[in-house]
């Protein structure tokens, strides 16, 4: 039942003079104030103390079921929280069918006479009231546990059984209208959701000419969206208007601490409010967050980041001579990071979107979701890397210094730089020996590029045999190699061996000390066939170049074996067969057999440098020495740097003196 017209002046007249006599002396009635919902609100003055308070007196039907002293109890219970933002309680009273309760009176003006004149607000003003009433902040809260205490003290035959609601209709919750008995403070959610409605819209969320329409409109129909009453107002505050008018109390906000993170964020520049007369702020939105978070555009932006970081990697490694696992260890690195870096823009994603709809996704505190945040995504991916790196310095700093097995044998003072060393003959494993002297003549090229060492060549070797009254053309076996080294006085052999294992082969090298046999280095590839086995050679060369003590970034520099001999086993192979021969003195044999692999590989060099050299020792025609030169000078660029020398020297000697 709703109170009597406050426009009929006798009525008014006969509630002053009872309101005037049931507070005595203590207090003298002036004037009625105005009507708060379904109070009246009357201005006077607290006699002892000579200052103006607020007496609000409830409907007389509010105090047929109110038990007076649970009702005194229940408002001493409210007067005790003290807050400077919320009008305390003095004191309350009964007296029959009247109910009443005392509060200071705050000079200045009210929300609803604000409203009256202004209409709709400006939305960074409405934010702010709303923040502080929510909030308790500056602006005056009144009433605050009035109508609890109502309620609490009606019994069993409380207010809400009898069908009587509590409260001013355009703020009720559809709980409130309906008199359910299990109302909560998340009416008060309600509430607060139809006042920003109203300082928004300039109207509450429903009207109807009577009372009784209004609250069945809360109980029953759904508000307009703010935004189709006011441009101005952005999508994240209307979606969290809204949902503090949800019917169910379930799906509001549950606390008023929910919404203040909420309305203040929504204050800031970047918070997505849009003042009256204004077009949408710049700043950086939710919308754009989740946008920017979407996993397409994610992976587009790792994927370019990640060419760009191996790509200096690759250069880094390279200019530095770092070993090549640090490449290796940056795509572990980054596919690693993809997995991470896509979950991390689903999880901000994901949070972007619910901000879009006014609820704030706050990082979790604990568990595994708060790593996936950008500043850690980003954190951990440069952390990681950073370890990559400090790695590597660690690595090279222990190779050059000789630490450890990764240290090289020239910093451990095992070898001496540029020292001599006499490799063996090959052991053959493959049942074809051809195949054996042609890995050896293989490594051997290949490891007189390498500045750190210097090799005994076949010349060298031969007259080394000679002193020793043994054949020139003698195999140097593993023992016999030993035997030349401590004759010349060089520390290291080199021994090797190829097998076969299945359709594939081993190559095997060990570097061996000269004094006791004592292995110092044993290395080992594999090669799937015969066309594989000269790159098998190339890289178990660089391997042992690289343990001996030469840079990797001279090694890399260096020409590929196939480039500097040729690509074709056969070809080295006959070109093997030749060195043989000449060493025997047989020089036609050694011609047939250089014109046989030159004609397999027509820009094998090596092959028409030492097929001009011989054709002109055994003393062929001068046209034919001349032809065969000049072919190995135009691809004198597939020669290491001393044939190059020899080729174009015996070039100018020759051809064009």
């Amino acid at each position: 039942m709703l109170r009597p017209n406050t426009k009929e002046t006798p009525y008014l007249t006969e509630l002053l003079e009872r309101l005037q006599s049931v507070v005595g002396n203590t207090y003298r009635v002036e004037k009625e104030l105005g009507g708060g919902g379904m109070s009246h609100v009357f201005l006077a003055e607290e006699v002892e103390l000579a200052r103006q308070v607020v007496i609000k007196v409830l409907p007389p039907d509010m105090a047929a079921g109110v038990n007076k002293e649970r009702f005194h109890r229940e408002i001493q219970l409210a007067a005790k929280l003290q807050h400077p933002h919320v009008v305390p309680l003095l004191t309350a009273g009964a007296s029959g069918d009247l109910l009443y309760y005392v509060m200071p009176f705050i000079q200045g003006e009210s929300l609803r006479v604000k409203l009256a004149r202004e209409g709709e607000l400006p939305v960074t003003d409405a934010l702010q009231i709303l923040g502080e009433v929510v909030d308790a902040g500056h602006a005056v809260v009144t009433d605050f546990g009035v109508a609890k205490a109502v309620t609490a003290s009606s019994g069993s035959s409380s207010l809400t059984s009898l069908g009587v609601a509590l409260g001013t209709p355009a703020y009720m919750a559809p709980e409130q209208a309906a008199a359910d008995p299990h109302t909560d403070h998340r009416a008060d959610i309600y509430a607060v959701g139809a006042l920003a409605y109203e300082m928004l819209c300039g109207r509450p969320p429903f009207t109807a000419p009577t009372p009784q329409a209004v609250m069945a409109a809360h109980v029953s129909e759904t508000p307009d969206p703010m935004t189709k009453h006011r441009s101005a107002v952005s999508e994240a505050l209307n979606a969290l208007v809204m949902r503090c008018l949800e019917k169910k109390a379930a799906d509001r906000w549950q606390s008023a601490a929910e919404l203040v993170p909420q309305l203040k964020a929504m204050a800031t520049p970047t918070g997505g409010v849009t003042p009256t007369g204004t077009q949408p702020v710049t700043a950086v939105s939710a919308e754009t967050a989740a946008q920017r978070s979407h996993p397409v555009r994610v992976a587009g932006l790792f994927g370019l980041a990640s060419i760009g970081a191996l790509a200096v990697v690759y250069l880094v490694m390279h200019q530095l001579g770092l070993p090549a696992w640090v490449f290796a260890g940056a795509v572990i690195l980054l596919a690693i990071g993809l997995p991470i870096v896509l979950l991390t823009g689903h999880h901000e994603r994901k949070r972007a979107l619910a901000r879009t709809t006014g609820i704030a996704v706050a990082t979790p505190a604990s568990g595994v979701l708060r790593w996936f945040t950008w500043r850690r995504a980003l954190t951990g991916g440069g952390l990681a890397f950073a370890g990559l790196t400090a790695l590597a310095t660690v690595y090279m700093a222990m190779r050059v210094l000789g630490i450890g097995p990764v240290g090289t044998l020239v910093a451990a003072g095992v070898l001496e730089e540029r020292g001599m060393l006499v490799v063996a003959d090959f052991e053959d494993r493959t049942g074809d020996s051809s195949l054996s002297t042609s890995v050896t003549e293989a490594f051997r090229i290949d490891l007189a590029q390498s500045p750190v060492v210097k090799l005994m060549d076949a010349s060298a070797i031969s007259q080394v045999l000679q002193r020793m009254n043994r054949d020139p053309g003698t195999r140097v076996g593993v023992d016999l190699a030993r035997e030349i080294a401590e004759r010349e006085g060089v520390k290291a052999i080199v021994a090797g061996d190829i097998g076969t294992l299945g359709r594939s082969y081993v190559v095997s090298v060990r570097l061996l000390s000269s004094a006791d046999g004592t292995e110092l280095v044993a290395l080992r590839e594999s090669a799937e066939d015969d066309a594989a086995l000269i790159g098998a050679v190339d890289r178990l060369s660089a391997k042992l170049r690289e343990r001996i003590g030469e840079s990797l970034k001279t090694i890399r520099a260096g020409e590929p074996l196939e480039r500097v001999t040729t690509a074709s086993l056969e070809a080295l192979q006959l070109y093997s067969r030749a060195q043989q021969a000449t060493q025997q003195g047989e020089f036609d044999r050694a011609i047939r057999l250089l014109e046989d692999a030159v004609a397999l590989d027509t820009a094998f060099a090596m092959a028409y440098r030492k097929l001009g050299v011989v054709l002109g020792n055994s003393g062929a025609e001068q046209s034919r020495v001349n032809a065969t030169v000049t072919r190995a000078y135009q691809h004198r660029d597939r020669l290491l740097p001393l044939e190059r020398y020899l080729a174009t020297a015996y070039y100018y000697s020759e051809v064009e003196p």
